[in-house]
């Protein structure tokens, strides 16, 4: 059972000659061609929620966004997923992330047997603002980082059978995907959007 409240967010438009995020900036759309039973999807919908979505709500609740890309990999036992969010300035990105530490204390134990679902945090030194966050499942689980740089909040996290994280969420574990939150975190800044201090 994955459940992984995958958010595919979205692009309004609104940067640089109104032609949203640069093609290629988020690193997992280059990719090699799918085989069999595996997938990629990219997407700019502004439909739904963050890709770390604990409570797995089916709208989204962050405001102010004006532009995000999604891509996901899908193969037979696990997802991996990365998303860029840019918000209309750093207060409503704050706001985001307050949020988001919100919902995953609101239901960081929720549900009973094979319905139960925990999550825990941990702060990330990444970007102006950052979080690690693991959730366990009945028969898996998912991690993922969350850092704010500006007015951009990067998620990148993987989630499904393989994936089965401890309450204490050791850093060594998450290595690979807070290096790619320390990159983002430096590229967010070619987007003079992202505002950068």
């Amino acid at each position: 059972m994955i459940q992984t409240g995958m958010a595919v967010l979205a692009l309004a438009g609104v940067l640089s000659g109104g032609g949203g995020l640069p093609k290629g900036f988020l690193p997992s759309e280059t990719h090699p061609p799918a085989t069999e039973g595996e997938a990629y999807k990219v997407s700019d919908s502004l439909k739904r929620p963050l890709a770390l979505n604990p409570c797995f709500r089916a709208e989204p609740w962050d405001t102010g966004r004006v532009a995000a890309r999604s891509v996901v990999h899908e193969s037979a036992s696990q997802i991996d997923y990365e998303q860029l969010v840019l918000y209309r300035n750093t207060a409503a990105a704050e706001r985001a992330m307050r949020g988001l530490r919100a919902q995953l204390a609101r239901c960081a134990d929720v549900g009973q047997g094979i319905k139960r679902h925990r999550y825990f945090t941990k702060p990330l030194d990444v970007g102006d603002d950052g979080l690690r966050a693991g959730g366990r499942f009945y028969e898996s689980g998912e991690q993922a980082v969350v850092v704010r740089r500006g007015a951009a909040v990067y998620v990148a996290g993987a989630a499904g059978e393989p994936v089965y994280p401890s309450r204490s969420l050791p850093l060594g574990r998450f290595r690979e995907l807070v290096g790619r939150a320390e990159r983002m975190a430096e590229k967010v800044c070619e987007l003079p959007e992202a505002s950068c201090r």
